[in-house]
């Protein structure tokens, strides 16, 4: 069965907590210096609270059977013009989460077709995202919804003085 995709309510606060901790717990796993191994769910909670739709943000839940399997988190980022650049407005995908059980049965091509209708409606061309350089299963995917890398981040750790 398709998943069926829906703007997130305050109803779901506690699925999207839940389903949160698959992404976190591969982010932890990647990289423990960047990420928390265990999240306080009421702090989590009131973060997915202040970012349900809006004018400048959305999320979308997934489900299959009315089972929520999957959620997608997204900002509208407007950047001015400058000197240098002129003015563009893109959607950022901040998380996408898919349940283990819910994997390969089309609900994160779901997920993001959703952004993809959002960014249409408010028109937008351009969505944006980034994922970690050891988590190939994203990239991989990523590539074959047509994401394209544009930007390459670097960093160094420096070693404590003294």
């Amino acid at each position: 069965m398709p998943a069926k995709i829906r703007a997130a309510s305050q109803a779901d606060l506690d699925s999207l907590v839940a389903l949160n901790q698959v992404v976190q717990s591969l982010h932890a796993t990647l990289y423990p210096g960047d990420f928390k191994a265990a999240v306080d769910p009421a702090a989590l909670r009131a973060y997915f609270a202040a970012r349900l739709d809006g004018p400048h943000a959305g999320t979308a839940i997934a489900e299959i059977d009315a089972k929520p399997v999957g959620y997608v988190l997204f900002d509208v980022q407007v950047r001015p013009e400058t000197p240098l650049t002129p003015n563009r407005a893109r959607l950022y995908v901040q998380h996408i989460a898919v349940a283990p059980e819910a994997r390969r049965c089309g609900v994160a091509t779901a997920l993001m077709r959703h952004v993809e209708a959002r960014a249409m409606f408010e028109g937008i061309d351009e969505i944006a995202l980034d994922t970690w350089a050891a988590n190939h299963d994203a990239q991989r995917f990523f590539a074959a919804l047509g994401f394209a890398v544009f930007n390459v981040a670097l960093r160094k750790t420096l070693a404590e003085a003294g």
